[in-house]
């Protein structure tokens, strides 16, 4: 047995080598000299490749770092079951600074995106310190941590009124197989900028990795993608619901299950994870209302479908970002949202504006419809992940709903969530990434 970790070789060299394992006998060892030998670039135009890219591309892998696109060019390239990657946090960066993406671009629409920005950046200090007077430094907490945790308690009630037309960062890992089945597909996205980071992409990429991207999409394939462009990209559910309401079913047999998989669901300790075969006996399937910000935290589980919406003003802005303001800031945020969602109206209908252009304009803080489906060890992990007191609140009362759906209709399946009631977490202020001097 021998077993090799060979990591210092660019995407397509490494791909080669593996895809060579499937028609020679060799050992990898003869193939990495040969690659020293003739060099990366030379070591792949000696090779003709016949049978199809596709899993070859699956053996290489990349990483783009996005920087400067909205937060829904964000979300467009994470709606992806196969996206690894991070993106810069509302919840911990101060946003004040950011750029914004304006598709109108005049003196109203400028307004009126600033208008949001000029609130949270008034807002921050006076939030700081009502939560200061109300989460005192105790006997025994380190204040470096103290402060941080206010920081980002601050960040977590201000965030909802950043729009979606603010800028961020975000990195992308992955092979380059689907790196071009992605970006094809985002070539067609109802948003200008999402289709021109597509378009730059797919330019950097086939000039890198000319072997890879030097294959074009096929105009069937592409006549598709542009028709069905808005129902591939955006969910367009629209149901009646409230802040409260949250629609579950599942078509799970929990008598099959508990008679087959008894021990499995019943004995499995914190941390663990059900085993995957245990899908087979089902999905849920659960609808509610979750504001746009921490929709985005719940999209980044991928092992289920989790479609992304319209951001729109149709379902109001969530009233725990306004709950958790003192009352005269809360009186001030009451009165900008209402002039703000008639502005934005008025704007949309005055320059034709499709829903998915309006998005821009909205704050993250407005509700938007959610719907998931996961089969039942990814409901389980989201449901006991997200229920942990260092979560967003919003999000955190929807994972204790699923906890609740999953007691309820499994009572032999052990849940390991935190049920407690929501409150200020100092631990918040050790969830930082710090330079060691």
């Amino acid at each position: 047995m021998k077993i090799f970790i060979n990591d210092e070789f660019d995407p397509e060299s490494s791909a080669m080598m593996q895809a060579l394992y499937s028609r020679s006998s060799a050992s990898v060892e003869r193939h990495i000299e040969q690659v020293k030998k003739a060099g990366s670039s030379n070591f792949m135009k000696s090779y003709y490749v016949g049978y199809g890219h596709a899993s070859i591309g699956d053996c290489g892998t990349t990483t783009l770092f996005l920087e400067g696109v909205s937060i829904l060019a964000a979300k467009a390239i994470q709606d992806n079951p196969l996206y690894s990657g991070q993106e810069t946090s509302t919840r911990y960066i101060d946003f004040s600074s950011q750029s914004l993406i304006d598709p109108v671009s005049t003196e109203e629409s400028q307004e009126l995106l600033k208008n949001w920005i000029k609130f949270y950046t008034a807002s921050t200090e006076v939030v700081r310190s009502y939560l200061k007077d109300r989460f005192p430094l105790e006997q025994g907490q380190q204040y470096s941590v103290w402060k941080k945790a206010i920081d980002a308690r601050g960040f977590d009630i201000l965030r909802g009124f950043l729009p979606a037309g603010a800028t961020t960062q975000l990195s992308w890992s992955t092979n380059l197989r689907q790196a071009h089945d992605k970006l094809c597909q985002l070539r067609f996205h109802p948003l200008d900028e999402v289709r021109f980071i597509a378009e730059a992409a797919l330019k950097k990429l086939s000039t890198k990795y000319p072997s890879s991207f030097s294959h074009t999409q096929k105009d069937e394939a592409e006549k598709y993608y542009s028709r069905f462009s808005k129902k591939i990209h955006y969910s367009s559910y629209t149901p009646s619901l409230t802040e409260e309401d949250f629609l579950c079913r599942t078509d799970i047999d929990n008598k099959l299950l508990e008679d087959e998989e008894h021990e499995v669901i019943g004995l499995r300790p914190k941390g663990a994870l059900l085993p995957r075969y245990i899908s087979r006996y089902g999905r849920y399937n659960c609808m509610f209302l979750l504001d746009y910000g921490s929709y985005r935290d719940l999209q980044r589980h991928r092992n289920g479908l989790c479609r992304l919406p319209v951001l729109t003003t149709n379902y109001g802005f969530n009233q725990w970002y306004l709950k958790h303001l003192p009352n005269e800031l809360r009186n001030q945020a009451d009165l900008l949202i209402k002039k703000q969602f008639r502005r934005i109206k008025e704007l949309a209908e005055k320059h034709n504006l499709s829903s998915a252009e309006t998005q821009y304009y909205i704050p993250m803080g407005s509700n938007i419809v959610c719907e998931i489906v996961y089969d039942l060890p990814e409901m389980v992990y989201v449901a006991e992940l997200r229920s942990r007191s260092t979560v967003h609140p919003t999000l955190r009362r929807i994972a204790h709903n699923m906890c609740n759906a999953l007691k309820n209709n499994h009572p032999a399946l052990k849940i390991h969530a935190d049920l407690s009631k929501d409150k200020f977490e100092v631990k918040r202020g050790l969830q930082d990434i710090e330079k060691i001097n």
